[in-house]
């Protein structure tokens, strides 16, 4: 089990503001839209507001994570009536939230929204990026994702003052055995710091799962965790081959450098809206000495922390407590992976 003593705060308020989280999409590898269907229905936007007040009446201040599978489901209802109200209840309140979100990446493509979300109090979106590779996204019908400059999307998001992370996915038939060292690029240069990477599976009441069913290509059920080195099918690729370039990926991108280089790049690319700088609280510098001591004197790759702190004081002061974060986040996911003594 990974030592979660580091956090300063590890507790979470979760929300949804879609009555029922239908999506506009149709990935072949999710269960989404066979469940709920492609409608997203929304809730009242006095329902929404009478849910966060009754958050801020039972004292919860801090990160609230909106669980939706899309927030941007609605584009119309979110412009328009949602993120407007939002922002006036977070300013009354002096923003005592800050919200999590999930988004397809064509939020990129509407500046007015991202902006719109920022100023509501949404610092940080889940996008499902799940390959570079062109020709996987056609085969699983990603068409979002199709036909863009995924990267230049990553940091227009980023730029907009959104913290992005993200899901990526190896296994699809088309990939090849240098989908991993393309997975590892880009995830390096988008600078999404929080990764998470997974070996496709097929959920029941998807078209993956028919169609492999078909093809007579299933084994077992879903486990459900995609991280959990498990697939539910029998991939095109060798199995070991894929399992080992899996493993590359994660090492690869949480190993203690590529993984500080990466909360660096992030940091350039990354511009928080006038006016939102994160107040520094008595639970930060709590964290940063604990981080001090923790990862900075006891572990391994203490020259790579300190090297990221003493940057950031110089190249991006504002944004100290994100390293400081980062850097947190970092150790965990070492533990994790088992790489805590990998440089």
């Amino acid at each position: 089990m990974p030592d979660y003593h580091l956090l300063s705060r590890k507790d979470y308020a979760f929300m949804n503001l879609q009555v029922s989280r239908g999506c506009p999409f149709s990935c072949d590898f999710c269960e989404i839209t066979t469940l709920l269907g492609h409608k997203v229905r929304m809730k009242d936007t006095d329902q929404i507001l009478k849910e966060l007040e009754i958050l801020y009446n039972l004292n919860w201040r801090g990160p609230v994570v909106i669980v939706d599978d899309n927030f941007i489901g609605n584009k119309n209802e979110i412009k328009h009536n949602l993120l407007p109200a939002m922002k006036k209840w977070m300013q009354k309140h002096k923003y005592p939230f800050v919200f999590n979100s999930e988004t397809s990446v064509n939020l990129a493509d509407d500046e007015e929204l991202m902006a719109l979300m920022v100023e509501a109090g949404i610092t940080s979106t889940f996008v499902g990026i799940e390959t570079p590779d062109e020709k996987s996204l056609h085969a699983c019908n990603k068409s979002q994702n199709r036909n863009r400059d995924l990267l230049q999307s990553v940091k227009k998001m980023q730029k907009a003052g959104l913290q992005v992370s993200g899901g990526f996915i190896v296994g699809f038939d088309s990939d090849t055995e240098g989908v991993f060292q393309r997975q590892i690029d880009f995830i390096q240069q988008s600078g999404i710091v929080a990764a998470m990477v997974g070996l496709l599976n097929a959920p029941k009441h998807t078209k993956l799962y028919e169609r492999l069913e078909a093809e007579n290509r299933l084994t077992t059920e879903a486990t459900g965790n995609n991280t959990d080195f498990s697939m539910n099918f029998v991939p095109k690729m060798n199995v070991q081959e894929l399992l080992d370039g899996y493993k590359k990926i994660i090492q690869n991108i949480y190993a203690t450098k590529p993984y500080y280089t990466r909360i660096r790049q992030f940091l350039l690319n990354y511009k928080r809206v006038h006016g939102k700088q994160m107040k520094i609280e008595f639970f930060h510098v709590g964290a940063f000495f604990k981080s001090m001591i923790i990862i900075g004197i006891l572990n391994r790759g203490q020259s790579e922390y300190w090297k990221l702190m003493i940057w950031t004081l110089f190249r991006r002061p504002a944004l100290i407590v994100d390293a400081i974060t980062f850097a947190v986040y970092g150790y965990h996911f070492r533990t994790i992976y088992g790489l805590r003594n990998n440089r």
